[in-house]
């Protein structure tokens, strides 16, 4: 870039008499120079060092005064916290009342005829209960039972609420870290382990199992180990017990032992665990509308309580869930979510099915309380092809060893009500 530049011109004044061109020089006032100047370079080092090492000597001495705080251990023992006050001593389900479900009088039939099945194989039914819910029509859900309202034992069904309140308390922080449980659930709910539900009770209710205690110290016992009576009692689920674990435990025994033993001498909880079919149909209508604890919650246990009904997946296990249980007869290409419960006095299981197509979504229970029922192999997967039939209106297949079990089942499908 060109730059233009301008010469200036100098003007020479012209002469004045008197005066002289000649200007004296103008003295500059120069400041004295600062004391540092005079330091010389090794000195200036000095003193910085000096510096460093007073500021490095003060700083270790605050620290042995005022020593940081040590950061905390990490730990994997899980604890629920104290209660905060005397009206939060509990966690309680989130759920205060029961589902606004429509008896059906169509249901009512269908589960006549599942009663009349056990009938036909020679089983008792005063000691059967039944409950039905249909929620395949979003408009209403419909129920149907029988002795549904009677109090029975659930034997691992029990696994189910405890899975619930385990939810409960984790999301409302009584349950340190949810994480290290996640083996302990999905033992107790996929291969029905009960060392993992022991595990999961002390967690919810904060006991353990041992020796016996004294009087005192049985009662304070007691009453943290009905927290988990309690967490459904004040949700409308009257009359529960779930006090009591599932034996056998590793370490424990076949059966109840010392405080447990203790629990099962008092007679509030002398019966053992006790659930209705209704109950039990409730808390999986509450799991699967993702309204249990919360949705997130709800869809952390659905996936716990989902089985693969392909004979493939279930065939060669030995006290698989399947087999013997309500998936058994059903198609393999459905969504199904159960749990099943079983002793050598008992049949139970409660289940979710849920066709492809949506033309049938149902809840299930059935417990069968008699020994009977625990020998009978072939009863809840004829109940529950039944069912299944019916909800998803397909006739049952008329092959020859069935015709006869058909004609004698055909009063349902006319309307008679017994």
């Amino acid at each position: 870039m060109a730059y233009i530049t301008q010469r200036r011109r100098s003007v020479r004044p012209s002469s004045v008499r008197g005066y002289s061109l000649r200007r004296s020089p103008v003295k500059v006032r120069t400041r004295p120079p600062h004391p540092l100047a005079r330091l010389k370079y090794s000195r200036i080092l000095f003193l910085i060092a000096l510096l460093l090492t007073v500021n490095w000597t003060m700083g270790a001495i605050l620290k042995l005064l005022f020593p940081p705080a040590k950061p905390q251990p990490q730990t994997h023992n899980i604890a629920i916290s104290a209660p905060v006050s005397e009206s939060d001593k509990t966690v309680v389900y989130n759920i205060k009342t029961p589902p606004n479900l429509i008896p059906s009088k169509d249901l009512q039939i269908m589960v006549d005829g599942a009663v009349d099945i056990a009938k036909i194989q020679g089983l008792p039914t005063e000691s059967l209960s039944i409950t039905l819910i249909d929620v395949s029509k979003a408009a209403s859900h419909t129920i149907a039972g029988y002795n549904n309202t009677k109090l029975r034992f659930p034997a691992s069904v029990a696994k189910l609420f405890w899975m619930v309140a385990f939810f409960g308390y984790a999301e409302k922080g009584y349950i340190a870290k949810e994480s290290p449980f996640y083996t302990d659930l999905s033992q107790m709910l996929r291969i029905s382990d009960n060392d993992s539900a022991s595990r999961v009770v002390d967690a919810i209710t904060q006991t353990e199992s041992g020796e016996n205690l004294d009087k005192t110290e049985l009662e304070k016992w007691v009453e943290k180990r009905s927290q988990v009576n309690q967490f459904f009692e004040k949700s409308g689920y009257s009359g529960i017990n779930l006090t009591t674990k599932n034996y056998p435990i590793t370490g424990i025994g076949e059966e109840p032992t010392g405080r447990d033993l203790q629990l099962r001498e008092n007679p509030p909880y002398s019966k053992g665990n006790l659930v209705t079919t209704d109950q039990t149909a409730r808390l999986m209508y509450e799991i699967y509308t993702k309204q249990a604890i919360s949705p997130l919650a709800s869809t952390k246990m659905a996936y716990l309580l989902t089985r693969d009904l392909n004979p493939k997946a279930w065939k060669n296990i030995d006290s698989n869930s399947v087999e013997g249980f309500l998936g058994e007869s059903l198609p393999p290409d459905i969504y199904y979510g159960s749990k099943v419960g079983y002793t050598s006095r008992s049949r139970q299981e409660i289940a979710f099915v849920r066709t492809l197509n949506d033309k049938a979504i149902y809840i299930l229970a059935v417990f069968g309380d008699d020994p009977a029922y625990a020998k009978n192999e072939e009863v809840f997967p004829k109940i529950s092809r039944y069912i299944f039939d019916r909800l998803n209106q397909t006739p049952l297949k008329s092959t020859p060893e069935k015709v006869s079990q058909l004609n004698s089942l055909s009063f349902p499908m006319v309307g008679l009500n017994h």
